[in-house]
């Protein structure tokens, strides 16, 4: 979802991808195909993002988020290489019940978000030109797409006059072509660290993003709030994933929008494909 979108949002004009082929735990390819490319900025989306598979799949979550990112980050250390990473909200934990900033400490429960987080650890220790992006609830790119949350949801509640959703989970349901822009920002102006990088909304849960998509597709499907434990995880996964896009707003740099306003806009676009 995330790089398909980037290649057609972010607006280089020389940019080149390295599709499932490139096994970026296998450190052998990705020198000799970076070798070959010889970037100026690598944007590493890859990983292992099924958070319920990772409990099971350690070794991979670990090889894949983990010593995967160690294999690109390996390419850049000696060279002029911008590095951006992007990782998750969801690695904060469990510490606050208030939106976090990127200056709180970083406690993650499941294996997903230790293994992404390492992944953080490494760019930081080895490189000093990095952008760390933070983001979480990502949604967007075509219909078809395995994981499209929003299109599945309307699949669902075309069927049913009554669908459930998680009510104990709050985070920021993030368009990826917002995230793209507000990237692309940070590129633009030479800014490197960390950077949380959500849509704005403040104490929203699962029920209440997926009620808003119900509402915005015009369907006679009520939402109603699951009983606890309807749906049940492997995952120890934290209930609060919300955060503020704190550094940015500091830089004056904050272009995301309210949360709501790219959501209408993309359900407006999924409906004239009906």
């Amino acid at each position: 979802m995330l790089g398909s979108s980037l290649l057609e949002y972010l607006g280089f004009s020389n940019l080149f991808y390295m599709d499932s082929e490139h096994d970026i735990t296998n450190p052998e390819i990705v020198l000799k195909t970076l070798n070959k490319i010889k970037p100026d900025i690598i944007i590493h989306t890859a990983a292992y993002t099924d958070v319920e598979a990772c409990e099971v799949n350690i070794d991979k979550a670990y090889k894949v988020n983990s010593l995967g990112t160690q294999n690109l980050v390996n390419y850049c250390i000696d060279k002029d290489v911008l590095f951006i990473y992007i990782s998750s909200t969801g690695i904060y934990g469990t510490s606050k019940k208030e939106a976090y900033t990127e200056f709180d400490q970083v406690k993650p429960t499941t294996i997903h978000h230790k293994s992404k987080y390492e992944g953080e650890i490494t760019v930081q220790n080895h490189l000093s030109k990095y952008l760390i992006l933070r983001t979480g609830w990502l949604y967007g790119g075509e219909k078809t797409h395995a994981k499209n949350f929003v299109y599945k949801r309307y699949l669902e509640a075309s069927n049913t006059n009554v669908i459930y959703s998680d009510n104990s989970q709050i985070g920021n349901p993030t368009h990826v072509i917002d995230f793209i822009r507000q990237m692309k920002v940070l590129i633009d102006n030479s800014q490197y660290g960390i950077f949380n990088c959500i849509n704005e909304a403040i104490c929203i849960s699962r029920f209440d993003y997926v009620s808003k998509i119900i509402e915005l597709f015009d369907l006679n499907c009520e939402v109603k709030a699951a009983p606890e434990r309807m749906f049940k995880r492997v995952a120890p996964v934290s209930t609060n994933e919300s955060a503020i896009n704190y550094k940015l707003n500091l830089l004056g740099m904050n272009i995301m929008r309210n949360w709501e306003v790219p959501l209408n806009e993309y359900i407006q676009q999924l409906k004239s494909e009906l």
